[in-house]
């Protein structure tokens, strides 16, 4: 089974300084197998990603296409 969960971290840009930003921590099967970080500083679009990913059960081999999917609609 694959779950997704959000995470939060801080990261450190030269031009904007320190900000919070979200991610997305993949477990199959209870380990944790991948991680995309920085996906979105919106922590609900962050949050609302996740749930979907859960509810539709995405495969982790369609996690990058979903992100950038995701990426390219939300900009």
């Amino acid at each position: 089974m694959t779950e997704y969960k959000l995470f939060e971290e801080s990261k450190y840009n030269r031009l904007c300084g320190f900000y919070v930003t979200y991610g997305i921590i993949v477990f199959e099967n209870g380990l944790h197998t991948r991680t995309i970080s920085d996906i979105s500083v919106n922590k609900e679009k962050v949050e609302q990603l996740v749930s979907t990913f859960n509810e539709l059960e995405l495969s982790p081999k369609h996690l990058n296409e979903a992100v950038e999917d995701f990426l390219y609609d939300f900009s």
